[in-house]
């Protein structure tokens, strides 16, 4: 398609919505010396009641916005900073996943009425005593 516009045309510019996909297609076209921006989806001024979303309509719609210099664009990481930012969101994911778990955890024990006796829950006190508990159904036993 690039080929296709480059005999047509004599200058090209790209921008695109920036989404979950990163940031390849950013690089591989500025790395073919051509000018490539990504905006942010909320950035993109939108008229009141345009809901309907189609990648035609878009298109043309950035293409608008570019050419008129209403479009603000974003940063865009390098290769470096984006693995920081996968590694920082994958932490995040693991801190909600582990309380997440603690918290169907102590419900599953509170639905059996089975209480913790000491002061507070997660030291080591309490994980030995988790490590005596028997639930009363061999099936609760397999979700403890």
């Amino acid at each position: 398609m690039v080929r296709r516009l480059r005999q047509s045309h004599e200058k090209l510019d790209f921008v695109y919505e920036a989404g979950p996909c990163g940031y390849a297609l950013h690089r591989h076209l500025t790395s073919k010396g051509f000018v490539c921006s990504v905006v942010a989806p909320s950035m993109i001024p939108k008229r009141p009641g345009d809901r309907i979303k189609t990648d035609r309509r878009d298109a043309i719609a950035l293409a608008r916005l570019y050419r008129a210099g209403e479009l603000t664009a974003v940063y865009v990481p390098n290769p470096q900073d984006e693995a920081i930012r996968d590694l920082t969101r994958a932490r995040e994911d693991a801190v909600l996943a582990h309380k997440r778990a603690r918290q169907q955890f102590a419900a599953l024990l509170l639905r059996q009425n089975i209480r913790y006796s000491g002061k507070s829950a997660w030291t080591q006190g309490y994980k030995n005593w988790i490590a005596r508990i028997t639930m009363p159904q061999p099936v609760q036993q397999i979700v403890f």
